[in-house]
């Protein structure tokens, strides 16, 4: 079986992570799949994830951790495996650092969210949140994106500081400016990346700081999350989930729902821009993504015929 950790995740090609998220909404149009809802146990404001897909040759397994105050003790908020396995046998061919493989898929759920809902010669860009995934995003939102600009905020300018670091070895070129608000972040920013596990919005801003802008919440996972405002999604000509069952666990769509902000049949599913024309300019848009495991399959199996070709991880017995 190979193994596969998490530095050697990181140096993959962005392009190769971002082609297979996109294979995922191509598969989940065919209906191609079997991918049971995303089994979730809470334990006081921490999370276990068990997220089985199967489709074609291979199924995906991940588990995953979500502990929001592992930052205070030094240790990333999400640890996880993924394990490959052929759909077949039902042998197991690969296991990888399930943290890893969510930071890449999940920055290329983000990247492609920018590709198809902003337009493509916005320059300035925001990041509510410096953590793991705030790194991510800020990477795949500048693969897709010639940003001139980049605002970061986060409740720890520390950590906001530190990822300046290590985005300057990728995208030297870029002006990084730490903001001490998040309202004056979405002031300046055209396209706003939330990737935080906030229970309440993050800002309260005016309707014209939010009309024209790209919104995209990554953070929300649990029903008492909540990133946005709810005058984002009511403002919002047009809202995307990567899957429907972000109506049910997301705050950012659930509780507008529950107060009659927006109506259901307002959530379109992603997946309906590959059948569609491209952007169009001078709209607000919202996307929320909840991932699924369909983007772990994709993503893990690609990485794995990469791993195979170029002779990257550790084979050991199992």
């Amino acid at each position: 079986m190979l193994f596969l950790n998490k530095s050697e995740i990181q140096k993959l090609d962005q392009n190769i992570i971002q082609t297979s998220v996109e294979k995922a909404y191509q598969i989940l149009l065919s209906k191609d799949y079997h991918m049971p809802d995303r089994m979730h146990v809470s334990n006081g404001l921490n999370s276990l994830l068990l997220m089985p897909c199967f489709s074609g040759q291979y199924f995906s397994t991940k588990l995953a951790s979500v502990f929001p105050e592992a930052m205070k003790h030094g240790q990333p908020v999400v640890n996880g495996v993924m394990v490959l396995s052929d759909n077949i046998s039902g042998q197991p061919l690969a296991i990888m650092d399930g943290a890893a493989v969510t930071a890449q898929r999940t920055g290329a759920v983000g990247g492609l969210g920018v590709k198809l809902l902003s337009p493509e010669k916005v320059k300035t860009a925001g990041i509510l949140g410096a953590g793991v995934q705030g790194f991510s995003q800020a990477r795949y939102l500048m693969f897709n994106r010639r940003i001139e600009t980049l605002y970061l905020y986060d409740l720890n300018p520390e950590m906001a500081e530190n990822m300046i670091k290590k985005l300057k070895q990728e995208f030297d070129g870029v002006d990084y400016i730490i903001l001490k608000t998040a309202e004056e972040l979405v002031e300046r920013s055209k396209v706003i990346i939330a990737t935080t596990t906030s229970h309440t919005p993050l800002f309260n801003t005016e309707p014209e700081n939010i009309k024209g802008k790209t919104f995209i919440s990554i953070g929300s996972y649990r029903p008492d999350m909540q990133e946005f405002p709810d005058d984002v999604i009511k403002l919002a000509d047009d809202v995307y989930v990567d899957t429907f069952f972000a109506i049910q666990e997301s705050g950012d769509i659930a509780t507008p729902l529950k107060r009659n902000v927006v109506i259901k049949e307002k959530i379109k599913e992603f997946s309906s821009l590959f059948e569609k024309n491209k952007y169009a300019e001078n709209k607000t848009v919202f996307f929320k993504s909840v991932g699924m495991g369909l983007f772990d399959l994709t993503v893990s199996s690609a990485i794995y015929h990469v791993a195979l070709e170029k002779k990257i991880g550790h084979i050991i017995d199992f």
